[in-house]
């Protein structure tokens, strides 16, 4: 599936080369929609740009909350027994 993507894709492209270099009659049109393609993909990676940024915030904030509170207590809780265990022995 990837690979006729792919294909059409480069096909598109060889077209509109081979029609550019040709000064055909609707040169200009092709060079304002080349236009609005490339300013359309500018935008998306923009928006992919920002929307991996907030995933990160929020997965670090997350992180930061859920993850780590589960760690703390068991550490402490593995020291209080630690510590018992040294007064029992003692």
């Amino acid at each position: 599936m990837i690979t006729v993507v792919f294909l059409l894709a480069l096909g598109l492209a060889a077209w509109t080369f081979s029609t550019l270099m040709s000064k055909g009659k609707h040169q200009d049109e092709i060079t304002k929609e080349l236009g609005n393609i490339f300013e359309s993909l500018k935008l998306l990676t923009f928006s992919i740009t920002a929307l991996v940024k907030l995933l990160m915030k929020d997965s670090i904030a997350s992180a930061k909350d859920e993850d780590f509170q589960p760690l703390s207590s068991n550490v402490i809780d593995l020291f209080k027994l630690e510590k018992k265990e040294k007064e029992e022995a003692a």
